[in-house]
């Protein structure tokens, strides 16, 4: 490795061949990576030299104020969405040798963030898994502070974000795969309008690619976890659907708790994915077919830029789509072990 750049978690992950997010779970002392695997990781980061970034002074100042935002807690499961952490340490890595003061912020009505006089001047604001709220974006705007936003999109807006579209479609291919008469329905979560849209125009396209039957009355929409009943799975397979394309893990997590409780069995009865990849997924024994969310590099991608920003005062525009690799699993037909239970941790 040089000696004139730092090593990063993308340099142990690609030596190692395996993802960025294992690398970054092990490093920021994740316990949901195996011991094996984890000895692995960290003898690489020890064989490739592997610190953290110094410290470098901008302006005079050595540390640069980030406000890191993340979703108001109304329903607390949205944050079994992603491992924070895990975004916290890519977004200070993808800072580099400059040093960054990331404070995180609850986006919620009240934020008081501009008005915290002991932190001094924001230098940039990141929302990570959250939409500004209008009263921050005055202040933002007022104040030309250079914002990203994580996962969502907006024409007028720096972002980076995951390709759900094509996330969509790597399940669907992999449904077909074992499946090709699958016959899919889509649990939406319409508390995150814009990302649950895109998943489901993703699947659309998919479909439609495929010769899949499909349509917007195969979708049921979902606000809250209590929703997912057996009535609602036993309906559902009454009406003849094969799998469940689930918004996300959390959701294909509940319905696989839910399926277990009434005696059936994933995939033998149905098949099911989740989408993102993220630690709620361990919480059962069977691997739920995934993708992942590509958070740390949504993390490095938004800090890196911010830093060509702020120190290098770079002018181009960031309109990122990172697409996501598919994360295998046991819960979809044919292509999962045959006789395959849907046995509690």
């Amino acid at each position: 490795m040089p000696n004139d750049r730092r090593v990063t978690v993308y340099d142990i992950a690609n030596h190692l061949n395996m993802s960025a997010s294992t690398v970054s779970r092990v490093l920021n002392n994740s316990t949901l990576v195996g011991s094996e695997t984890r000895e692995r990781i960290l003898q690489a980061a020890d064989e490739l030299g592997y610190l953290r970034r110094r410290i470098r002074r901008h302006g005079g100042r050595t540390i640069l104020n980030i406000a890191l935002f993340l979703p108001y807690g109304g329903n607390n499961y949205v944050h079994l969405f992603y491992d924070a952490a895990e975004f916290i340490h890519a977004l200070d890595e993808g800072f580099g040798d400059v040093r960054a003061n990331i404070v995180s912020v609850v986006n919620g009505p009240d934020v008081q963030i501009f008005d915290q006089k002991k932190l001094g001047d924001i230098d940039a604001c990141v929302f990570g898994f959250t939409s500004p709220r209008p009263e921050s974006l005055a202040v933002i705007e007022e104040r030309a502070i250079p914002v990203v936003l994580i996962n969502r999109t907006d024409p007028k807006r720096n972002y980076v974000v995951s390709d759900h579209a094509g996330g969509m479609a790597l399940l669907l291919d992999e449904l077909v795969a074992g499946e090709p008469e699958v016959r899919p329905c889509y649990l939406g979560f319409p508390v995150i309008p814009q990302v649950s849209e895109l998943r489901l125009q993703g699947l659309i396209a998919a479909v439609k690619r495929r010769g899949v039957t499909f349509g917007r009355d195969d979708v049921v929409n979902v606000e809250q976890l209590s929703q997912i009943t057996p009535a609602l799975i036993e309906r559902l397979l009454g009406q003849g659907y094969t799998a469940l394309v689930c918004f996300n893990d959390v959701l294909a997590v509940y319905t696989y708790q839910c399926a277990l409780g009434m005696g059936l069995r994933v995939p033998r009865d149905f098949s099911l994915t989740g989408f993102d990849n993220s630690p709620v997924r361990s919480l059962i024994s069977e691997p739920i077919v995934s993708v992942d969310l590509a958070v740390p590099q949504m993390g490095y991608h938004a800090g890196r830029w911010l830093r060509d920003a702020i120190i290098e005062k770079t002018l181009t525009s960031l309109h990122l789509h990172l697409p996501g690799d598919l994360v295998p699993g046991t819960t979809v037909r044919g292509t999962s072990p045959a006789g395959n239970t849907t046995k509690e941790s």
